[in-house]
C-alpha cells in the first residue's frame, strides 16, 4: 500500500500518540489546528506541515472559510484522508470530506455521532429505549410534549458535549422561559425528560462491520451534576 496524506484536525491539544503512529507508518502528516495552540508541545517530528484557523466554531463562515484553505493546498498537494481528533472537529472533517469527495465518513452519518437530536430519533427507530424529547422547532410539538411527558424536564444543545450548556427545569412555565430565553438559536437544542441515575458510555472500534474493541465505562458523577456543582 503507498503512503496516503492525512490532514488531521484538533481545535484541541490531544491526539500526539496517533500523529506518531500516522507518521511512523511511513505517511505523510498535515495538522489542521486553532492559531492559539500553535505554540504547544506537537510532535513535530510527525506532523509535515501545520494549518492554523482563528475559529474553532462549525458555522457555515468558519467552515467555508477552512473550506477555501483547503482548496488553496490541494491545487499542489493531495489530500487522501481527513481524521478528526477531537469530537469539536468531527463536524469540520465531515464537511470537508463532502466537498472534496474524500473517502469516510460525510455530513449525514456524522450528524449520528455529534446531533443528539439525530442521535435520539436513530435510536428510537432502531428500538432503543430513549427517554421521551422533542425537539423545539415547533410550538404546538412542545405543548403536546408537555402534555404527554412529567418533568422534570432537561433542555440541552444537540451538538455541545457532556452536560455544557444543559438546563434542568421542573414545569412548563420554566420550559417556555428557557425556550423564549433562547430566541433564535432554540433549533439548535432539544428537550427530554429528565431520568436519575448512572450514567454509561461505550468506547468502541469498528471494521468492516464487526467490533474489534469495545468498553463500558461508568461516570463517577453524572455530566449534569459536575457541570452544575
Amino acid at each position: 500500500m503507498r503512503p496516503i496524506t492525512f490532514l488531521c484536525i484538533s481545535c484541541y491539544f490531544k491526539g500526539q500518540d496517533f500523529l506518531r503512529a500516522c507518521k511512523a507508518a511511513g505517511n505523510t502528516v498535515y495538522l489542521l489546528t486553532r492559531k492559539s495552540l500553535e505554540h504547544q508541545p506537537w510532535p513535530k517530528e510527525a506532523i509535515d506541515e501545520f494549518f492554523y484557523i482563528d475559529s474553532e466554531a462549525n458555522s457555515p463562515e468558519n467552515l467555508s472559510n477552512i473550506s477555501r484553505g483547503l482548496a488553496w493546498l490541494m491545487r499542489n498537494k493531495k489530500v487522501d484522508r481527513i481524521v478528526a481528533i477531537d469530537d469539536f472537529d468531527v463536524e469540520k472533517a465531515a464537511f470537508l470530506r463532502e466537498e472534496f469527495r474524500i473517502p469516510g465518513m460525510g455530513q449525514t452519518t456524522a450528524r449520528y455521532f455529534r446531533d443528539k437530536l439525530a442521535m435520539r430519533i436513530r435510536a428510537s427507530e432502531a428500538g432503543i429505549n430513549v427517554p421521551p424529547f422533542s425537539s423545539l422547532f415547533h410550538d404546538a410539538d412542545i405543548n403536546y410534549y408537555i402534555l404527554q411527558t412529567a418533568p422534570p424536564w432537561v433542555v440541552k444543545p444537540r451538538s455541545e458535549a457532556s452536560a455544557t450548556g444543559i438546563r434542568k427545569v421542573h414545569s412548563s412555565e420554566e420550559l417556555w422561559q428557557v425556550v423564549h430565553e433562547l430566541g433564535d438559536e432554540r433549533h439548535h437544542f432539544l428537550v427530554e425528560q429528565f431520568k436519575p441515575g448512572d450514567v454509561y458510555h461505550v468506547d468502541a472500534i469498528t471494521a468492516g462491520g464487526k467490533a474489534q474493541f469495545c468498553r463500558t465505562s461508568r461516570y463517577l458523577n453524572t455530566p449534569l451534576e459536575v457541570a452544575h456543582g
